[in-house]
Order: structure tokens, then sequence, then C-alpha cells
């Protein structure tokens, strides 16, 4: 098990995808608005927990189900397809901690405008932390002459969210990071995110798209037919 607490100069925050996610497809934004921005991420980064934690599991693939060493059971074509040229994954789990959660609820009573660049810049945190967790599995990788697949988390496609618990378990977050499930299967506190990185021995180059972000089921930019928010 591999357990890590960032600090706040190991996260790189692009504000830019934080306006994006707000809907302002250029970046000519008024003082008022830049200077909440500026705020926001400075109160953020006193308040944010970096935590993440992976375990590499080796894979069992059958017709029906990819087993994570019968800790995890999934049955999905999507990931069988992905993880076609694999015979290990990482699985992780990340989160940002309580405290954010809180102070999007305080800001959703007290001051709407600022609740909403908290919820954008908090999704970018959590996205940015997913990053600094996969360019640590990435070497984990390049150490056994593989390539990683894309990053992809239970909601996507037709991985049912149903398999949080079990992840969960598998990496024993709650103990180590402090991330639990609710009973309709909700990542408590909410910005966080769990996800199953395949290590390709193939070599495999996979490009960075909608398809691994966060917010794909209800981003602007994927309905629209936009390939990405990020520019």
């Amino acid at each position: 098990m591999n357990v890590r607490y960032l600090s706040n100069d190991q996260i790189n925050i692009e504000k830019s995808v934080a306006l994006r996610y707000l809907n302002y497809k250029n970046q000519n934004i008024d003082e008022n608005t830049n200077k909440l921005f500026d705020e926001s991420i400075k109160e953020l980064m006193e308040i944010c927990q970096f935590k993440y934690v992976f375990r590499i599991f080796s894979l069992k693939k059958d017709d029906t189900c990819i087993s994570f060493e019968n800790q995890i059971n999934i049955r999905s074509n999507d990931l069988k397809s992905l993880f076609c040229h694999c015979d290990k994954s990482a699985v992780m789990a990340a989160t940002i901690g309580f405290e954010t959660e809180k102070r999007i609820r305080y800001y959703n009573i007290t001051d709407l405008s600022k609740a909403l660049v908290f919820d954008a810049l908090a999704t970018t945190f959590i996205e940015a932390l997913c990053d600094a967790a996969e360019a640590e599995i990435k070497e984990f990788a390049a150490k056994e002459g593989c390539s990683i697949t894309l990053r992809y988390s239970p909601g996507y496609g037709d991985v049912s969210i149903s398999h949080q618990g079990e992840i969960l378990s598998a990496l024993d977050a709650q103990k180590l990071i402090g991330l639990t499930v609710s009973d309709s299967s909700i990542l408590i506190p909410r910005k966080s995110v769990t996800a199953f990185i395949g290590f390709d021995k193939s070599k495999n180059i996979y490009k960075k798209s909608c398809l691994n972000c966060n917010l794909f089921e209800s981003c602007n930019y994927s309905k629209e037919g936009e390939k990405s928010c990020v520019k």
C-alpha cells in the first residue's frame, strides 16, 4: 500500500481550468472575479488536505469479469477493453478532505458567488491531486517496462459506482486517508475520486481526454462537442 500526504507546493493548480468549469470560454475576466478567484485559491490552500492511497493488483480476466486479486470484481466490457494488454492495475483513491466541503456549504448560505467559485476550484484541486497520484503510478509502471492506461473511475461507461465500497475496503481508505462511502455509493467527502490505472505491457501511449475527467458526465464542453476543457 502506498499512502501520500502532499503539501500545497506539490499540487499544480491551473486557474484557467476552474474558469472553464464555470463556463468562461475565454480568460478575460473582470477585476472583481479575478480577485475572488485569487482569494478563494489562497483560502482553499489553507484548508485542503491533499491525500491519496494506491495499491497495485494483479488482474485476472475472463469472459465476464475482471478480478483484482478477488478483492474487487467488476463486470465491465469497457474496462476489459482498456485493460486488454494489462496484467496489473493500480487502484487509487484521493481526497482533499472534509473542510473544503464544509466551507462550500457555508458559502452556499452566505455567498453564492463564492460558493460556485469554491466548488469549481475544489474540483480543480482534486483533479490536480489525481494527476499527482497518476504521475507516481506511472513511475511504478515504467520500472516494470509498462506504460499506463487512462484513469478510469466508477461511474464512467459501464463501471457502476456500486463498486466504491469494494475499492475503499481493498485500499483501507477509511483508515489511511479518511475516505468513506454512503449507502448510495457516494464518496464522503464528495471532493474525492477513486480510479483504476492499468499497466500496459504493449507500451501504448494514451492521450488524455474528456473520458478520464471526473466531470465527464456533467460537463458542458463535452455536451457541446469540445474534445477537452484543457487548452
